[in-house]
């Protein structure tokens, strides 16, 4: 009898055969076109004519914006360099208030002669630091009521001296150094005091 016929041989067909005549199908390519793994979902698009210049178009843009950034930003992200020291230093800190019902302040110059003049009405001042009135650094301390007071400075290359009178009742005194008012590269001393009704005040060159 017989043997009933069967038929051993097995489907090749790919998933993405499509019955229709005219279909795309992407059966597998010859051993020597490797299949790239990025493919993915694209597999059965055809990689030639205006989607493979457009790809291509893509990859090349790509790649040179890569290299532009990494080349003229890569500064970017360098760590700042730490600040210089002297620059880093903090300069002086105070801590107090001054209080004027009237206060008026001017400057004037004559040559090279620096003049400033202040005047308040009804004030109470109080200071501790070591940033000092006359832009010095080192130490001040005050505290003191005036009915009225004045004052009047004069600069000169780096030199000053300042005079005032008032109606007051307190004191204070401040001493520091490190101050270059005339911008000539050589630091200044100062020293001032109050004491009742009279200010007196002046800096030199050290």
């Amino acid at each position: 009898m017989p043997e009933p016929i069967s038929s051993s041989s097995t489907s090749s067909r790919s998933p993405c055969d499509v019955e229709d005549e005219g279909s795309l199908s992407c059966e597998s390519p010859a051993p020597s076109v490797p299949i790239s793994p990025a493919s993915g979902a694209n597999a059965c698009l055809p990689m030639d004519g205006p989607v493979e210049a457009a790809v291509s178009s893509a990859s090349t843009a790509s790649t040179a914006l890569a290299q532009k950034f990494l080349r003229n930003d890569q500064a970017a992200f360098v760590a700042a360099p730490a600040p210089d020291s002297a620059a880093a230093t903090v300069r002086g800190w105070e801590f107090g208030s001054h209080e004027a019902l009237w206060h008026r302040e001017g400057h004037a110059a004559l040559g090279e002669l620096q003049l400033g003049a202040s005047v308040d009405l009804d004030s109470v001042d109080a200071h501790l630091g070591s940033r000092n009135e006359d832009g010095s650094y080192g130490a001040n301390v005050g505290i003191g009521q005036s009915l009225i007071e004045g004052k009047v400075t004069a600069d000169y290359h780096g030199w000053s001296l300042t005079i005032g009178a008032s109606v007051s009742a307190g004191g204070s005194i401040s001493s520091g150094e490190g101050r270059d008012i005339d911008g000539d590269g050589i630091r200044e001393r100062c020293f001032q005091m109050s004491l009742g009704p009279l200010t007196l005040g002046e800096c030199d060159e050290l």
